[in-house]
């Protein structure tokens, strides 16, 4: 049974406006689009092991995905974590083309693809390091000791796999996703044994779940981007263009002549989650390309905003729902 599902893309959503309010002159722009692609790639992957998830018996088989948690010294995100009464089961899912060369020598996966050869972090040393800070995790929690199994799932069927060395361990680790209802058979007939009580088991799911941290990173720090880079501007909800202006208590679409009246709501959560939470008057008619403080001030005090200060210095703090806005 689910109990917890896929989180909404929070962090992938932000990348998105970004992007949108990059120049496309702008010199990290091939980085934020990787990023996205590289997000998008991920996701479908994780996706992918819904189905032969679904093979698994409800009763006994409790799914978490997208945990990321912290063990006292560092965050760790975990793709997909089934619990059993018996044992745990860390599934790390790769969405990866080409021919993947695990390579345990020198500690690395292989892409090979078009005569290129590319080299990522070994996902087997960062499953076992998942393994270990779970693990610590567990302790903390008083939960009892319980084996804990990794996996790391190729999600893309077209995919080439290989191994340089140790052919064996590597194809007892590294799987495809239809194999995986069959390598948990294998499992449940390694460990015969229960390990957790029932109780246990709903104790450990309780904790996960309030412990999960979703991704909320920094993406203009990330980037080493200012926000005065940034493109300025009303996207109008027509044609998506930043194009609008405010006339007469309206915005009005320069390209394609369509009107709003709210269309700086969404700005302004854009400004929140690029930026800052807290806006000044002058921040805002820059960010919304509004000349008239007047205006500008009546607009933030009709949203019923909490703010501080007085005159020039009154600070404005938004509100975001992030559950809402990337819908």
């Amino acid at each position: 049974m689910i109990k917890k599902d896929h989180d909404p893309p929070h962090h992938l959503h932000k990348l998105s406006l970004l992007l949108n309010r990059l120049p496309s002159y702008h010199s990290r722009i091939e980085e934020v689009k990787e990023q996205i692609a590289m997000y998008h790639a991920g996701i479908s992957g994780e996706k992918s092991l819904n189905f032969p998830l679904s093979f698994l018996d409800d009763k006994r088989f409790s799914i978490y995905h997208d945990l990321r948690l912290f063990d006292g010294v560092h965050y760790f995100q975990i793709d997909t974590l089934v619990v059993t009464q018996h044992y745990l089961l860390i599934l790390e899912v790769k969405n990866i083309s080409g021919t993947l060369m695990f390579d345990p020598i020198f500690n690395q996966l292989i892409r090979i693809s078009d005569t290129k050869e590319e080299a990522f972090p070994n996902p087997l040393t960062q499953v076992e390091r998942q393994r270990a800070q779970l693990r610590a995790l567990l302790q903390k929690m008083n939960i009892p000791e319980v084996p804990i199994e990794t996996l790391i799932v190729v999600a893309n069927r077209r995919a080439v796999l290989k191994a340089t060395e140790e052919v064996q361990f590597i194809s007892s680790k590294v799987i495809r996703g239809e194999f995986l209802p069959t390598k948990v058979k294998l499992l449940d007939k390694r460990y015969g044994d229960e390990r957790l009580m029932v109780k246990d088991v709903r104790k450990l799911g309780r904790i996960l779940v309030k412990l999960h941290e979703p991704l909320d990173r920094d993406v203009l720090k990330r980037f080493s981007i200012s926000p005065d880079e940034l493109i300025v501007g009303v996207a109008c909800p027509a044609c998506a263009r930043l194009a609008m202006q405010r006339l007469h208590g309206r915005w009005f679409c320069e390209t394609c002549g369509a009107y709003s009246r709210n269309a700086h709501l969404r700005a302004l959560q854009e400004y929140a989650l690029l930026v800052s939470r807290e806006i000044t008057n002058q921040e805002a008619r820059r960010f919304l390309r509004m000349d008239s403080v007047s205006a500008t001030s009546k607009m933030l005090r009709a949203m019923n905003l909490q703010c501080e200060g007085i005159k020039k210095g009154r600070k404005y703090f938004l509100e975001v729902d992030l559950n809402r806005f990337s819908q």
